[in-house]
């Protein structure tokens, strides 16, 4: 690998220990997949393992890098941490260290976004821009919707590709694997396509490749969780939308392979896949919107589909979303229609949440495709999600 005299000094040491592993792990990892170079990077975006195993592994190395201090490279932002009120054996050890990694982080210079979505939260790169971010559902969408650079790497590469502020050139990085490998064809006759289930069945059927949709048009927020599912149940880290998402706009054809296969998406294999998402459900005692993170606007859509409703008795709503688009929903006009209902607005990891023992034994059903793949839950749209928490009844609309 071609190194810069700066990093040819870091890997003999000459800048401390900890900095010549990091280093040595991120050309090691970059070699094995044939990277040339390494590249400087805008920002980076890290998950913390938490509720995880692989905490304590991840908290010693955050310690060790700041016991030589040593901080981020790059604006750094990171995942929520982890909440529950009864926690299992793991949890109890990731909620007892949660303020010292919480300090560390801060020392470190990071951001303290604790959301999935720091592209809503200040973390915003350009077309074009190298970054390095963990969290799949924020490494689809950067790649996806707003057409920068980042491969799926695991959370400790990235924190050390922050530390250094580079990472290896390769995968969806260069443009020759950024083309579309499989073209699919949305054809259904219902004018609302249900996302998620979207995003799942495209995942699951292209579980390694690049999809290049067409007759498909969505928001950001659509977008936002269609890829979200189809990063969770296939390995998928870019699709582009004709038309629509930044690459296939400037590139059109050019940003799908010649040797792409096709497939066909209908109304009747989308209905098979919901159905196979909702199978065996119960009644919900707890419904959870809000995986990824809402945003500002989808927010505004909650509490107008239930206003002048209320949450039925023993069920809980969790509205989930970062403290950053929650501080500035508090403030708006809806925020006393959505209190009324009785519904609780939250900002955590319900992956990590619904590791705790005591939820597995809950009827959860959730308008996430990524949860539905993680979690013991089941899937629902947003509406039904929405009527079945306030006991069947009519929503506003």
């Amino acid at each position: 690998m071609n190194l810069s005299d700066e990093h040819e000094a870091i890997l003999i040491g000459r800048k401390g220990e900890t900095l010549q592993k990091c280093l040595k792990t991120l050309v090691k990892y970059g070699q094995f997949f044939s990277a040339e170079t390494l590249v400087p990077i805008r920002s980076a975006h890290l998950v913390m393992s938490s509720g995880s195993i692989l905490f304590k592994t991840y908290l010693d190395i955050v310690e060790q890098l700041v016991r030589e201090g040593i901080q981020f490279a790059v604006p750094t932002t990171i995942n929520p941490h982890f909440t529950t009120d009864n926690p299992g054996v793991i949890q109890k050890y990731v909620l007892k260290n949660d303020n010292v990694f919480r300090e560390y982080f801060r020392q470190l210079g990071g951001i303290e976004t604790y959301s999935c979505t720091p592209y809503l939260c200040g973390n915003v790169p350009r077309k074009g821009d190298v970054i390095s971010w963990a969290e799949s559902s924020a490494v689809i969408y950067a790649n996806s919707v707003l057409g920068a650079r980042t491969n799926r790497n695991s959370g400790i590469l990235d924190l050390i590709s922050a530390v250094l502020g580079v990472t290896p050139s390769m995968g969806l990085l260069l443009d020759e694997n950024r083309k579309g490998t499989v073209e699919v064809l949305v054809e259904t006759d219902i004018g609302h396509v249900d996302f998620p289930v979207l995003g799942y069945l495209i995942g699951k059927v292209i579980p390694s490749g690049i999809p290049y949709i067409r007759g498909l048009q969505g928001t950001q927020d659509d977008f936002k969780n269609m890829g979200a599912a189809m990063a969770a149940s296939g390995g998928v880290g870019l699709f582009h939308v004709e038309g629509v998402t930044p690459e296939a706009r400037a590139l059109g054809e050019d940003s799908l392979r010649d040797d792409a296969d096709t497939i066909s998406i209908t109304d009747e294999t989308l209905s098979e896949q919901e159905k196979e998402l909702s199978a065996g459900s119960k009644r919900a005692d707890m419904v959870f919107i809000g995986c990824p993170h809402l945003s500002y606007g989808e927010l505004v859509r909650v509490s107008r589909l239930l206003e002048g409703t209320k949450i039925r008795k023993g069920v809980k709503l969790l509205v989930n979303t970062s403290d950053h688009v929650r501080k500035q929903f508090m403030e708006s006009e809806h925020v006393e229609s959505l209190e009324r209902t009785g519904a609780s607005l939250v900002s955590l990891c319900p992956l990590a949440l619904f590791e705790t023992p005591s939820l597995r034994r809950r009827s959860i059903v959730t308008n996430s495709g990524k949860m539905r793949y993680y979690a013991p839950v089941y899937y629902r749209s947003l509406d039904t999600c929405l009527e079945e928490a306030v006991g069947g009844f009519d929503l506003a609309g």
